[in-house]
């Protein structure tokens, strides 16, 4: 039994007076566009250099660095602000507006990509999953209708639960213990679904599945307690060395004859290095992986996220990556002008879907937040 991943989403910041980390902004713009980049060899057969062959697969791994960034920051901002019934309204209420508004465009969006192309419209029971984010509970309708939406679907459910966890993750060893149950009902999960020969994808793309991702950024949070600021240079490198050995050991875990478990168990325990680099990132990021341009991109990735397929989609039909793959130099020069290509396209439309989307309705949720809950600081939250 041998499982792959698919393509997420997140962005969470702390509350309040808290100081924000420009280390976990940037780490989301490398989440982001590590999913770019996934879809543009698997959405345009795009021609990829031997030498970077490894992107046809653990690229896909933006998507749990999104979860382990979410969990991570959204401990930072929320720890010891959960007290009372007001607080997690306020919560849930800034959360909805952050997400939603950009989500639910998405859907519109595709919507009317399939009524251009004449091709049947979704059910009014998958319209209703798709808005109430519940489709990632049902086995054909997982991956949502807007394309690369399943994560939102893990990341909604979780904030459901998101208050509980937090209280039970309150020290590092009951943070390890939960991450440690989340990892078995995750294996059991996959070896259930599996048996039952459910869509395959209900496997990696489930709630179940990825739970232990976020108990790995509720760990890598309980660490920021103890670790000196001092240390943040080398963790974030340890963290990336982590990557690649997690990577130069994948054949053990994922090749001919590999074991199921065994399997699942490998590709959960990729949370493990992304919480190293949440540490680093949060604690004292170096400036070649934090600063103003990867910043940015992590700011507007929310939107990169989300457009970026149909970014992909309409450069396609326009005919650009079959002039790009005409184009003389190789598969070298002909991949990374696809990539900057969609780049480009991508970070300007996420930028005006931050500007003109998110950024409203973070705002919107600010001041209903407010209404509840007067004494929270107008600062909480942007993301």
């Amino acid at each position: 039994m041998s499982f792959c991943r698919g393509t997420v989403v997140m962005t969470e910041s702390p509350l309040g007076h808290r100081a924000r980390l420009p280390g976990i902004e940037a780490l989301r713009g490398y989440a982001a566009f590590a999913i770019l980049i996934f879809h543009v060899i698997h959405m345009t057969n795009a021609a990829v250099p031997q030498s970077l062959e490894f992107m046809k697969v653990f690229l896909a791994y933006g998507v749990p660095l999104f979860f382990v960034i979410s969990a991570f920051s959204l401990a930072y901002g929320y720890a010891g602000r959960l007290s009372g019934p007001r607080q997690v309204t306020d919560f849930y209420l800034r959360r909805l507006f952050r997400i939603a508004p950009l989500y639910y465009l998405a859907i519109l969006a595709q919507l009317a990509v399939i009524a251009s192309y004449g091709a049947p419209q979704p059910s009014w029971s998958d319209l209703v999953l798709a808005f109430s984010f519940t489709f990632n509970l049902h086995p054909q309708m997982v991956d949502g209708i807007a394309p690369a939406s399943w994560s939102i679907g893990v990341e909604m459910l979780f904030y459901a639960v998101f208050p509980v966890a937090l209280a039970f993750a309150a020290t590092l060893p009951r943070a390890i213990f939960l991450t440690a149950a989340l990892t078995v009902v995750s294996v059991f999960y996959a070896l259930a679904i599996n048996k039952l020969k459910l869509n395959p994808t209900f496997i990696t793309h489930g709630l179940a599945f990825n739970l232990p991702y976020f108990g790995y950024g509720l760990v890598a949070y309980q660490l920021l307690q103890v670790a000196p600021a001092r240390w943040g240079g080398l963790l974030s490198v340890a963290g990336l060395l982590l990557v690649v050995l997690a990577w130069a050991v994948a054949p053990i875990f994922t090749g001919p004859g590999a074991n199921g478990v065994a399997n699942v168990l490998y590709m959960l325990t990729w949370g493990a290095p992304f919480g190293v680099l949440c540490l680093g990132m949060a604690l004292s990021p170096p400036k070649f992986l934090s600063n103003r341009l990867t910043q940015f991109l992590g700011t507007i990735s929310f939107g990169v996220y989300l457009g970026h397929p149909q970014v992909i989609l309409m450069l396609d039909s326009v005919g650009v990556y079959a002039r790009i793959r005409d184009l003389p130099g190789g598969s070298g020069v002909t991949f990374l002008l696809a990539v900057l290509a969609t780049s480009c396209v991508a970070i300007a439309l996420g930028w005006v879907l931050f500007r003109y989307v998110e950024a409203p309705g973070i705002m919107l949720g600010r001041r209903l937040a407010g209404r509840l809950e007067p004494r929270v600081s107008e600062q909480a939250a942007s993301a």
